[in-house]
């Protein structure tokens, strides 16, 4: 039986959401959601309605007794699925639409787990827990999760987890508001990741990073976008860089978050491929280039060469023909020395005196 104390805290706290909003605005037809490609959840105003939905589906519907999600039976899965796919405008042949329901039911599950298991240890003992129960699940689940929370192998999971959280050296502040619907912030502000990594984890009320290794990740970031030319500081080179401080993480996109789909080590490659192949086109139209710059130099070359070796047997040609003039004046001074000396005396007379 409840305590005085107990019910007197249970007043206190906010009930269940009873989508009173959704159900206004569900009576005009299914409530429209924007799911960009390469993410898993909406962007747009309406994302948090999604969410709250999905959640009333899971508590209204799902046997909670369940471990996990993927102990859920394939049947009552699709059940689920289809309940929110009657309720927002979803494209079915789209992978990421599928996998934004499919990942939203999996989160709110363990999400209601989570919630299940905070009323658990409130309670001051797990004989008063049993007891006391709650209403937000049917009594006889409530007694299979208590035996598994009272159970020694749970609690050992539970403080090696709890050990583990204290060692996360990389913390976020975006609060409850998902990384995707930030992110279109940030596209429609004109930010690239670099920004969206400072503004999600910086602590508004300190004035700082949150971390050191967070402020320390940022720096690094900046220092490598600094290293470039301003023509080269774009949002694909701050994307580039982004990727490559925080490293590669198989399946998951670091620092973005589980709900946008990261590069698979085959589309890098591809990409990589791309890019090497349009280089190595580049480098093959400039040796192109270069090979017909080197042939017209080469005819050029030919042509000066040419030029060159015909003044060349000219010149030669002129002193031949200069050198048989002097020897024909030579034989014809020898031959008439008289008219040599005429042509002295005449010579001598022309010239002023002293």
């Amino acid at each position: 039986m409840e305590t005085e104390g107990t019910q007197e805290q249970r007043r206190r706290t906010r009930g269940p959401s009873r989508c009173i909003f959704f159900d206004k605005l569900r009576k005009n037809g299914k409530v429209q959601l924007k799911i960009n490609d390469g993410e898993t959840a909406p962007c747009c105003e309406h994302a948090a309605m999604f969410t709250t939905r999905v959640s009333w589906i899971v508590k209204q519907y799902c046997d909670m007794s369940y471990k996990r999600w993927s102990d859920v039976p394939p049947a009552i899965k699709e059940e689920f699925i289809d309940r929110v796919r009657s309720d927002f405008v979803l494209d079915w042949d789209r992978e990421n639409h599928r996998l934004t329901v499919t990942k939203a039911l999996r989160k709110r599950f363990n999400s209601f787990h989570h919630d299940l298991h905070k009323i658990y240890e409130s309670y001051g003992s797990h004989a008063e827990a049993l007891a006391n129960g709650t209403s937000l699940v049917d009594p006889i689940v409530w007694v299979k999760l208590c035996e598994k929370w009272g159970s020694d192998a749970f609690k050992k999971i539970s403080a090696q987890n709890r050990e583990n959280r204290k060692k996360q050296a990389i913390n976020h502040t975006s609060g409850r508001k998902s990384f995707v619907r930030l992110l279109e912030q940030k596209r429609n502000e004109n930010g690239n990741l670099v920004d969206f990594y400072k503004e999600t984890r910086w602590s508004k009320k300190k004035n700082a990073f949150v971390t050191d290794a967070t402020e320390n990740t940022y720096k690094e970031m900046q220092c490598r976008l600094d290293g470039l030319g301003p023509e080269q500081r774009s949002d694909e080179a701050a994307a580039t860089v982004f990727r490559e401080v925080l490293g590669h993480r198989p399946g998951y996109a670091r620092g973005l978050g589980e709900m946008v789909i990261p590069e698979s080590s085959r589309q890098r490659d591809k990409v990589q491929m791309q890019q090497y192949m349009s280089e190595a086109e580049k480098h093959k139209k400039d040796a192109e280039q270069y090979k017909k710059d080197a042939e017209q130099y080469k005819k050029d070359a030919e042509a000066y060469k040419s030029q060159l070796d015909e003044m060349r047997t000219e010149m030669r040609e002129l002193r031949e023909h200069q050198l048989q003039n002097d020897k024909v004046m030579q034989s014809f001074f020898r031959a008439f020395p008289s008219f040599t000396e005429s042509v002295r005396q005449t010579q001598c007379n022309d010239s002023p005196g002293p």
